[in-house]
């Protein structure tokens, strides 16, 4: 009575709040126009959601570089961080399997006219012409020496190029270097059937000891200098007979000699400080133990060698034994620094040259390289023209000396 009453749907609230959500009806907008206004909504919400997916695409990505270029350091992997596909030609005509070795940060080969120093990359960091008649190179660490077989001259090389170099009044037959630049001589005298030669690294002599009894085969110096192994041959009523002598350089006589019968050795090193291995036709031998007092014959078992490792990085003797006798299907037998065999590998392959690296090993069939573990797994393998020697320098990094030139690869 006397009060007016308001229209329905009229009635404002006054205290509604400004940040409250607008609600729009079908009163307000045309039908049409509300459909557009939501997929617009929809629109804005995909698209975020395109740009989130897109986001973590990109930071997966982004991961994935990162811990491909630090897996050395994530996954404590020892990879080469030079080592990298290159060919390089041989400097002169041709080179020796056995003049093919890993020397410094590369390798170093002589052949019939040079003394060449590749680094990992293939990069050429000297070239020396050496005038030797019959080259022959051996190499430890960065030290290297080339001596002209039966002939008076050798060369001492480091990874700036040769330090040393002179003319013996006596032929020398035999040489080995050590990593610190110490090496021997064996030479042919007159009153002896050879004499050993010890130098330090200022090329002074330091030990010299002559052999009456046997014609000597082969002698390696220790990783120390301070040593020396020594493989013979001798003949007596038409069998032959070897020994093996190691010799110390502050001792008059040797610290060992073992006579083994019916077997020729011919070559020699050490896989420990009181550890040396010879191999021989029939059967290799490890000789260890205090003053390196026993020796272990390792059989061949009437399969024949085709290669061999003699390895004191990893204190390990490898040998490439044929049991078809044509150079196929070669079993690897591992030997250690006390002559326990650790493990035979069989293969149905005609291992023509081996390497190996830590636990991995490395060998060629002349035509293909293949890359196993020591536990007998297949890691990888790599078709070649031709292979005379392989180099096994990191668990997968391969020097290879083709009749054609060098090749360095990973595997």
């Amino acid at each position: 009575m006397g009060a007016s009453k308001k229209k329905a749907g009229h009635y404002i609230d006054k205290k509604k709040k400004k940040n409250e959500r607008q609600v729009m009806s079908f009163e307000e907008l045309p039908l049409d126009e509300y459909e557009k206004e939501e997929k617009k909504k929809r629109k804005i919400k995909l698209d975020k959601k395109k740009i989130l997916i897109a986001a973590a695409i990109l930071v997966g990505l982004v991961l994935t570089v990162l811990v491909y270029f630090t897996r050395d350091v994530l996954f404590g992997c020892n990879r080469h961080k030079d080592a990298h596909n290159f060919s390089a030609a041989v400097s002169g005509t041709s080179v020796d399997s056995g003049n093919f070795r890993e020397f410094a940060e590369g390798l170093c080969y002589a052949s019939d006219t040079n003394v060449v120093y590749l680094d990992s990359k293939g990069e050429e960091m000297f070239s020396h012409q050496h005038g030797f008649a019959r080259p022959v190179l051996k190499t430890r660490g960065s030290n290297a020496i080339v001596y002209d077989l039966g002939a008076n001259r050798f060369s001492v090389y480091n990874e700036e190029g040769e330090t040393f170099t002179t003319a013996t009044e006596e032929k020398i037959f035999l040489a080995d270097i050590d990593s610190q630049g110490n090496y021997i001589l064996v030479t042919k005298p007159k009153d002896f059937n050879a004499k050993l030669y010890a130098f330090n690294k200022e090329n002074n002599t330091v030990y010299t000891y002559s052999f009456a009894e046997y014609q000597i085969t082969s002698a390696a110096v220790s990783n120390d200098g301070k040593s020396a192994a020594v493989c013979g041959v001798s003949a007596d009523n038409g069998s032959r007979i070897s020994a093996l002598y190691v010799l110390s350089f502050d001792k008059t006589e040797p610290v060992a000699k073992h006579q083994i019968t019916d077997d020729l050795l011919y070559d020699c090193a050490f896989l420990a400080s009181n550890s040396v291995c010879a191999i021989g036709q029939d059967g290799a031998y490890v000789s260890s133990g205090k003053n390196f007092g026993y020796i272990d014959h390792i059989s061949y078992g009437g399969m024949s060698l085709s290669a061999y490792d003699m390895n004191s990085d990893v204190n390990s003797l490898v040998l490439s034994l044929s049991r078809s006798g044509d150079g196929r299907n070669c079993n690897i037998q591992y030997v250690d620094a006390s002559g326990d065999t650790q493990k035979i590998i069989e293969t149905s392959f005609g291992i023509a040259s081996l390497s190996t690296y830590k636990d991995r090993i490395a060998f060629s069939d002349n035509s293909n390289i293949y890359l196993y573990k020591k536990n007998g797994d297949s890691v990888s393998s790599y078709s070649i023209s031709s292979a005379k020697q392989v180099r096994l320098y990191t668990i997968d990094g391969v020097y290879i000396l083709g009749l054609n030139g060098i090749t360095g690869v990973e595997l």
